[in-house]
């Protein structure tokens, strides 16, 4: 009975475990049932996401974080925006600034990422 019991704890620790992301949202959108888009990236270190979007005082990762309500997990097998329903996108570019760019553009073609990047693009034209 105890090792039942270990391998069902130790199972479920393994489960959470997995779903820790790096760089949790900041925002989540409350009109679906996960609430945020998963940002899969190859690159390990944090740091690289710290660089400044375009011409804005906000960085690459706080973009995605707090305007388009999506994490970003880091050290992952490839380059793929998942979307709150699931959808998985393959992200063709390789550098940090273009994948943001690339995920800006996609999230700004669904149906709930329409309202977060109209609100960002007026955002960064009032700065």
């Amino acid at each position: 009975m105890r090792l039942i019991i270990f391998v069902v704890l130790l199972f479920t620790s393994l489960s959470i475990a997995q779903e820790k992301l790096d760089m949790e949202v900041y925002i989540k959108n409350n009109n679906m049932e996960k609430g945020y888009r998963t940002l899969k990236t190859t690159f390990s270190d944090s740091l690289i996401f710290k660089s400044k979007y375009k011409d804005s005082n906000y960085s690459l990762d706080y973009v995605l974080r707090y305007y388009y309500a999506t994490a970003i997990d880091l050290d992952c097998n490839g380059n793929e925006l998942i979307s709150m329903s699931g959808l998985v996108f393959p992200i063709e570019s390789a550098k940090p600034d273009e994948i943001v760019e690339e995920v800006i553009a996609l999230i700004g073609n669904m149906y709930y990422g329409r309202k977060e990047d109209k609100d960002f693009k007026r955002k960064i034209q009032k700065n």
